[in-house]
Order: C-alpha cells, then sequence, then structure tokens
C-alpha cells in the first residue's frame, strides 16, 4: 500500500494536480503516524489489515465532515470533502455490501455460536478477521443486532 500510494504522489506531482496531491500527502502523513504509533519509525510497514484502517479512518472522517457541511448549507466545502473521498476511496477494498454482508455476518453469528445482543462484540470481531476489515461498521452492527433479536 504504501508503494502505491507514493508512486501515486509522484505521479499526482508531476501531473501538477495540486488537489490530489494535497490528499495523497495527507494520506501519506497518517499512514506515517499510524506506522510511528505502532513503533515501526517512520519508514515503517503497516500490514495491509492496518493500511485499510487507516484509509478507512479518513473517509470516514470526510463523510462525517460532508454531512456535518450539508446540514449547515456549506454546498461548496462538502463538494470539496466529497472530491477528497473519490481520491480515497481507490485504496480501499471492495466493501461487502447487501447479500454479501448478510452471508458474512450471519457465518460469523454461526461460527461464535452468538445467541444475545450481548454477543455483539465477539460477532464484530469474527467479522473483522474473516472480512479484513472490508465492511461497513455502522451497517454490519445494526444487521447483528437485528439478526439477534
Amino acid at each position: 500500500m504504501l508503494d502505491r500510494l507514493q508512486a501515486d504522489l509522484r505521479a499526482s506531482m508531476l501531473a501538477k494536480d495540486s488537489a490530489r496531491t494535497g490528499v495523497l500527502r495527507m494520506a501519506l502523513a497518517a499512514y506515517k503516524n499510524e506506522a510511528i504509533a505502532k513503533g515501526l519509525g517512520p519508514q515503517g510497514r503497516l500490514g495491509e489489515a492496518e493500511s485499510i484502517t487507516v484509509f478507512k479512518r479518513l473517509v470516514k472522517s470526510r463523510e462525517d465532515s460532508v454531512e456535518q457541511y450539508a446540514k449547515a448549507g456549506y454546498t461548496d466545502r462538502a463538494a470539496s470533502e466529497q472530491a477528497e473521498i473519490a481520491i480515497l476511496k481507490p485504496y480501499l477494498p471492495a466493501m461487502l455490501e447487501g447479500n454479501e454482508l448478510e452471508a458474512a455476518v450471519r457465518q460469523a453469528i454461526a461460527t461464535t455460536g452468538a445467541t444475545s445482543k450481548k454477543d455483539l462484540g465477539l460477532v464484530m470481531k469474527t467479522l473483522q478477521t474473516s472480512a479484513g476489515g472490508a465492511f461497513d461498521g455502522k451497517t454490519a452492527s445494526q444487521l447483528i443486532g437485528s439478526l439477534l433479536n
């Protein structure tokens, strides 16, 4: 992931695409900050799951900002955040949605033997392990809750 991010940043700089360059620099900084936080140093390489977590956090932050800007009537700022999301999304794996997510949740429930909502954390942990973070946590949590009535 780090190599791809650095190559894309170089290409963006050569193309003089300032908007894309800014977003990719910010993403690279977030990646390096996470590596430092994990004790790997600024040149350290995160695992695939950790890299995905960094990008999911960046996208989630911008999605929250879009929502807040839209509520406040700042459509230009919301559009700017949407543009940043479009630049960051290709670094995320295809997300499980709909029937695929439901099948993965049902499998996690069967694996853990969960029977009530108090087992939500255990099911989420199993789902995280099996799906590798390729799902929206909020949606998965709601689905698990509805299946574990």
